[in-house]
């Protein structure tokens, strides 16, 4: 039987997690939905939490399996297996208010769009909060491509998954997400963002954890991780055919490119290397960052601010 959402939630040793997910989906007050657990590899005991706590509900649910590592594959997984008209991805260490699925799809077939959005608060272990910026959206509809340039323009502008329920067969058509380390999401909704009609609502209704454990916890402690990562999703973007249907957008891109693989080049990352990649074939070094004075000051000054030639770039937009 077709059920009206599908929720899908990777699941990477969450054990710690799995029990107070699974009290949080029980109290919704929509619960026209399946909910698709997908394991990952985990080498705790979350498979057999989610038997567990799962049999003693009532819950529409599925457990399946992912053995290629990572996020993206796991919820592509999840889409492949899905039954619902609209879908949501929820990781099991976030929640989402128990009313929000009842808003969303009022608000779905109400005006009749591709994806709904509402704000995200962000929490950390040691109790610390933070409201999720968003700037440049008001309260209802959202035509193409102005999310996916707000978003694109900022990553942190981003609420996360959880925050956006969407058509599944806008999902599909947009092919999922994508498979690298990080910034799969990211990668679908700025597609989502450009290509489909949306609307956003001011509620805080999604709630993301930030723990040592996560994945962009770990990417940051690693030497120029966000830079690198931030680099490959660009990548990722700029070589994608909705992206590049958009002009707005590639130059966007063709100016923060610019920028990371001047940070990396400060790094001691060669520029030859990181530019010999199919993804960057279209993309122009701009001569006031890749002179041969830019270049060498670059090597030498502690940071890339002191380099005269960047402050200059950074003034010309």
């Amino acid at each position: 039987m077709m059920k009206k959402i599908s929720i899908i939630s990777p699941v990477y040793n969450g054990a710690t997690f799995l029990p107070s997910f699974i009290k949080k989906l029980v109290e919704f007050t929509f619960q026209d939905f399946e909910i698709i657990f997908v394991d990952n590899n985990s080498s705790d005991d979350s498979v057999q939490i989610l038997q567990t706590e799962l049999s003693k509900t009532k819950l529409d649910y599925k457990i399946l399996y992912e053995s290629n590592q990572g996020s993206g594959y796991a919820r592509n997984n999840g889409i492949k297996n899905a039954i619902g008209k609209y879908i949501t991805f929820i990781d099991c260490d976030d929640h989402i208010h128990p009313q929000k699925l009842k808003e969303d799809v009022r608000i779905m077939e109400e005006f009749d769009v591709d994806y709904v959005l509402c704000r995200t608060q962000r929490t950390y272990t040691d109790g610390r909060t933070l409201m999720q910026p968003l700037e440049g959206l008001e309260v209802g509809m959202i035509d193409p491509p102005k999310a996916g340039l707000i978003w694109l323009s900022n990553f942190f502008f981003l609420q996360g998954p959880g925050a956006i329920l969407a058509k599944r067969e806008v999902i599909n058509f947009l092919g999922g997400f994508h498979t690298s380390k990080t910034g799969q999401d990211a990668f679908l909704y700025i597609r989502l963002g450009l290509y489909s009609k949306g609307y956003y609502y001011d509620k805080v209704y999604n709630f993301y954890l930030r723990h040592a454990a996560s994945t962009i916890s770990k990417r940051n402690k690693e030497k120029d991780g966000i830079v690198l990562s931030y680099f490959n999703l660009r990548k990722n973007l700029f070589s994608d055919d909705i992206v590049n249907d958009n002009s707005k957008a590639m130059n966007i891109l063709k100016r923060q490119l610019n920028g990371d693989l001047f940070r990396l080049h400060s790094s001691g990352y060669s520029l030859s290397e990181l530019t010999n990649d199919s993804r960057l074939e279209k993309l122009e070094l701009n001569v006031i960052l890749f002179n041969k004075f830019s270049l060498f000051l670059n090597k030498i000054v502690p940071n890339i601010k002191y380099n005269p030639f960047y402050r200059i770039w950074l003034r010309i937009k």
